[in-house]
């Protein structure tokens, strides 16, 4: 969900556990989408996958009380979902046919990279500095690599990362939405709804699409993990994160993903470790870090140090391992 950043909080034992959980089920997210793929059409996957989140996330909405109100942003609620899940979560599916995991994991980093480009165009507030001209030169930089270099012209791999390109241009754009349209909506709800939407708007396609055959047993575990763990769990662990470190600590997940989806990618189902996927990945990290951070590495380590040091009762002026932070736009990531 998309959150506006802020100052980091206290970086704590608790928040480091939350922080490498969420990274690494959303990361590991691109590599389930490529196993249940293998067999189960991407409608099946997208309907699975939100109705079991939901039956996951609802029920934790629901004793909080947090669909109060909510009727009357359901509107803006549909218009998010649109762009946040139902798009991109049946693009990454078709997309993961034609490319592999990690590449989708990289392509889809590109999301606040089209943050920061949309937020340029739509909010005046937002001026164009050196900067930020530079990451988004970067990061863009990085996508042109990896296409280039990985995929060489193959049209079915082109239209494969099209398809995830566009669903992270999706993400940014709900992104955006939210932070205008349901800044106070609680953030649970929203995503449990999100998820019912979801669900029943591809309940006729994956009718239409079931397989034949039962699928093996690998791909209906895969699509198990992507509903429970990878939608439903995942979400809750990012807003306790938030809770406990701030949303400028969670949007971290932002460059840790795709290097989990790489090394999962490369490590459990045998995709080659190219020039290109590494040239991609260090170039769009990169490109995201200067186009969307508010702060200079300095100031962001120096604030984290404080943080640290306030936190452990130590001298600011010892040296400690810093987390950065300070980016802007959206801190979720939605595989």
């Amino acid at each position: 969900m998309a959150v506006s950043p802020g100052s980091p909080g206290a970086v704590t034992r608790k928040s480091l556990v939350l922080f490498a959980a969420a990274s690494v089920i959303w990361g590991s997210s691109f590599l389930f989408i490529r196993v249940a793929v293998e067999h189960i059409p991407p409608a099946v996957v997208v309907f699975s996958r939100t109705a079991l989140g939901a039956a996951f996330l609802v029920p934790l909405a629901a004793r909080r009380q947090a669909f109060r109100g909510l009727r009357q942003v359901i509107v803006p609620v549909a218009v998010v979902t649109l762009l946040d899940m139902t798009a991109p979560t049946f693009l990454t599916a078709w997309g993961e046919q034609h490319v592999s995991s990690s590449v989708a994991g990289i392509l889809t980093a590109t999301d606040p990279l089209f943050t920061a480009l949309l937020a340029l165009w739509l909010i005046r507030s937002e001026v164009p500095d050196r900067r930020r001209s530079l990451g988004l030169v970067i990061g863009f930089a990085g996508v042109v690599a990896l296409l280039g270099i990985d995929v060489r012209g193959d049209a079915a791999e082109l239209l494969g990362a099209g398809a995830v390109i566009l669903s992270a241009l999706g993400y940014a754009g709900a992104a955006l939405l939210y932070r205008r349209w349901l800044p106070d909506a609680p953030a649970v709800a929203v995503t449990a709804l999100m998820t019912v939407i979801s669900s029943v708007a591809f309940l006729g396609p994956a009718a239409a699409g079931l397989p034949r055959q039962v699928p093996p047993a690998g791909s209906i575990v895969a699509l198990a993990t992507l509903g429970i763990v990878n939608t439903g769990v995942a979400y809750w662990l990012f807003y306790l994160l938030i809770d406990e470190a701030g949303a400028a600590t969670a949007s971290v997940i932002t460059y840790v993903m795709p290097v989990v989806a790489l090394f999962l990618g490369v490590g459990l189902l045998g995709e080659r470790l190219t020039v290109g996927a590494l040239a991609g990945l260090i170039l769009i990290a990169l490109g995201a870090w200067l186009a969307t951070s508010r702060h200079t590495p300095g100031e962001v380590l120096a604030s984290v140090r404080r943080r640290w040091a306030r936190h452990r009762g130590l001298s600011p002026g010892r040296r400690l391992r810093p987390s950065r932070d300070g980016r802007l736009g959206s801190t979720r990531e939605r595989p």
